[in-house]
């Protein structure tokens, strides 16, 4: 229900009306008449924060603009019915909150009160209402979808001490292809967690369940009152409408989830005093972990530990030479911009779709300073303020998380701070020394001034390569250079990485103006690109391209081979384009793809297509390179195109080192393993197929059924023996 404009301006006078000193402690946003049965939570929280409560519509957001832009809030409560919030909205309003004063972050905490029925949204409210700061006694966490179900427990480490947790891990559809998860073990120990003050839900997820995972069914008799509760998996916020991105048609497509089975609106059913979770793909796990943080040690509050979480958002739009956030609206039927960056679009943009249900004021838990994992110190020093910070090695991952950023290529690791300034003013910051054990690491530094409620702060970000060899606690220490003189002083610095333009559809046959410089640069005909552009539609089954377009290209010979490099700089390739140079590679041609495989990255994981053409050029220089590539890089992607040209090229000594890579499970490299399993059925030979054997009778891996699939191919005594080791 939409309402009229005229009661949203009325809202906005009383507003200005009411805040005597023109400001509000806290505003309650109601988003529907006073005759809605929804207005009983809304009124029941605005009495007991002694708040203003302001009727708006979702559709018109300038009017609450306004009004809090004079009233200034700490902290709002946006009390929905389930049909009002998605993640076009949530994008729209976390907007709006950086929008209250003139720094780019978030500047109130604010939280959603909803549920099933306008009952379940009371509950909400009144659990928040009864809440005080308890000690924390006791954790636990659900993962969906692991190999095995089983149960643990184990303490859950903070700085100086462990919490007494319970870990639960329920088998998935591998193991229960019919039910999709193991009911029975849910069943005999879900209810165990009951009483926890604290609990994550982890894995994959939609909107109606954790996959592998509890799904509202497992939820209906669950009580977890007065619970924290924090949930890793996609989708699993959402409370009716949801967006999915429609690959295939290149497409946002609306979906809807019933009522009854979403997991969102039975997780609030279970007596919670807060939620967190994602109304949209989640765009990396561990970074949820540092609201957790927040929650436990820090003693913040629920909204508290959420705006700093938008923090970083904030800052990873900072990172890419942003301004602020400018957040596009999404609505069904909308095209997906082509070629994303995977960080900048993909992951950057999931970072704005993350939810709290609850009163944003609540602290549910006592403050442990010493047990803070991310311990920061800041002294005063003579040409301004220095910055300590340690994160022990335990905690690294988990909380120096950055999926918003790239560094080297690859996403990168982070330290946050967000320093008090007082009254100084700030000439720039510099770090002195960043440093993983003994290891002193690469750096780059990124700051930004916050206002906050009369407060000065400088948020500070210091991105570094994510590397599975950083061993050891880490320690940064950083110098806040600051002045007395205003004018002087300096609202945002550091080093800002712009995303590349993002490359045409590749489906598109035109010739933009970037190929067309680049073409020059290579002395590329317009007919030599326009044929290199024709076979890569044809290579995705584009019917409009022409049927020659692959033996046309060929006919170009070398200037055709120049012609598919010029689109590897322009990011203009898809998975199969490596096969095209194949088409028309002469000898000493591979010398620019190597040149562009070393190099810098390039758009649309063009680099990967690079790497993997590699392989159809069997010459010591290339297979000499391939070799000592696959033996230091790190990162997941490159490492499956390595081996795809190790493939391609028929080396089979490096078999043994993919079977092994496959075999270690990384958590981050889950995505590559199927392609991996690919490469080694392609190289065949006893390394490969011994490799499989391993892989298609481990307990832990997850692609046991393709490894099986291409046994039964190369070595079908092998895929016996591996059916045999699993039952």
């Amino acid at each position: 229900m939409r309402l009229p404009i005229a009661v949203t301006l009325l809202a906005v006078t009383l507003l200005a009306a009411t805040a005597a000193a023109q400001t509000a402690d806290y505003v309650v946003l109601a988003a529907f008449a006073a005759s809605d049965p929804f207005d009983a939570p809304a009124q029941t929280l605005a009495r007991h924060r002694q708040a203003t409560l302001l009727r708006f519509d979702p559709q018109h957001l300038d009017p609450v603009r306004a009004a809090l832009r004079e009233a200034k809030p700490k902290n709002v409560a946006l009390v929905l019915r389930p049909d009002q919030l998605d993640f076009p909205f949530a994008r729209r309003f976390l907007q709006l909150a950086t929008e209250i004063d003139d720094d780019p972050f978030v500047d109130f905490a604010f939280g959603y009160i909803t549920g099933r029925t306008a009952a379940d949204a009371e509950a909400l409210v009144t659990a928040g209402v009864r809440r005080q700061p308890e000690a924390v006694e006791r954790v636990a966490s659900v993962a969906g979808g692991a190999e095995r179900s089983q149960s643990s427990t184990m303490p859950h480490g903070l700085r100086r001490t462990g919490i007494p947790g319970l870990q639960l891990w329920s088998a998935g559809a591998e193991r229960f292809p019919e039910q999709g998860r193991d009911r029975e073990f849910l069943a005999r120990n879900l209810g165990k967690i009951a009483g926890a003050d604290a609990v994550t839900f982890i894995g994959h997820g939609m909107p109606n369940e954790v996959v592998g995972g509890p799904t509202p069914a497992e939820l209906k008799d669950l009580k977890l009152t007065d619970a924290v509760v924090l949930n890793v998996a996609c989708y699993t916020g959402v409370t009716e409408r949801w967006f999915e991105e429609d690959y295939q048609h290149g497409l946002w497509r609306q979906r809807t989830v019933a009522a009854e089975d979403s997991f969102c609106l039975a997780l609030l059913r279970t007596g919670v005093v807060g939620y967190t979770a994602y109304v949209c793909p989640r765009p990396a796990g561990p970074e949820l972990d540092t609201d957790l943080a927040a929650l436990l040690a820090s003693g913040a509050s629920l909204g508290e530990a959420r705006r700093r979480d938008y923090d970083k958002t904030v800052l990873g739009y900072l990172g890419f030479g942003h301004e602020r956030l400018v957040l596009a609206a999404i609505q069904d039927g909308d095209k997906l911009a082509p070629g994303r960056d995977a960080v900048h679009d993909i992951m950057l943009e999931g970072a704005t779709g993350g939810v709290l249900f609850g009163d944003p004021a609540v602290v549910p838990f006592v403050p442990r300073p010493a047990d803070e994992l991310v311990a920061i110190e800041v002294e005063t020093i003579g040409d301004g303020l220095r910055v300590d910070v340690e994160v022990p090695a335990a905690a690294l991952f988990l909380q120096c998380n950055d999926p918003t950023a790239r560094f080297d290529g690859q996403m990168a690791m982070k330290v946050h701070a967000r320093v008090p300034l007082g009254d100084r003013h700030v000439r720039d910051v510099v770090v002195d020394s960043l440093q993983v054990g003994r290891a002193r690491l690469p750096h780059r530094v990124l700051w930004a001034i916050e206002e906050d409620q009369g407060q000065r702060f400088v948020q500070l970000k210091v991105n570094f390569a994510r590397s599975e060899r950083l061993r050891g606690n880490l320690a940064l220490t950083a110098r806040v250079l600051t002045t007395a003189d205003a004018a002087a002083g300096q609202r945002r610095g550091g080093q800002v990485l712009r995303p590349p333009p993002p490359p045409a559809d590749v489906k598109v046959r035109a010739i933009t103006d970037a190929m067309r410089e680049r073409a020059a640069a290579r002395r590329v005909s317009a007919a030599a690109l326009q044929a290199a552009i024709d076979a890569t539609a044809h290579g995705l089954g584009d019917a409009d391209a022409p049927a020659d377009a692959v033996p046309r290209l060929a006919g170009f010979g070398r200037e055709g081979f120049q012609a598919l490099c010029v689109l590897l700089e322009v990011g203009h390739t898809h998975g199969g384009s490596w096969r095209l140079f194949r088409e028309t590679w002469q000898p000493g041609d591979e010398r620019e793809l190597l040149a562009l495989a070393s190099g810098d990255p390039l758009p649309n994981w063009a680099q990967w297509t690079a790497i993997e053409a590699l392989g159809i050029a069997d010459t010591p220089e290339v297979r000499n390179w391939v070799r000592d590539r696959l033996s230091a890089e790190t990162d997941a992607g490159l490492w499956m195109s390595l081996a795809n040209a190790a493939a391609h090229l028929g080396a089979r000594e490096h078999a043994k080192a993919i079977g092994a890579r496959v075999l270690e499970f990384r958590e981050d490299w889950s995505g590559v393993e199927p392609y991996l399993l690919a490469s080694l059925a392609e190289l065949g030979g006893d390394d490969a197929i011994a490799a499989l054997e391993a892989i298609a009778a481990h307990a832990e891996a997850k692609t046991w059924q393709q490894a099986l699939q291409y046994l039964d191919r190369l070595a079908p005594e092998a895929a016996a023996r591996a059916r045999a080791a699993r039952k």
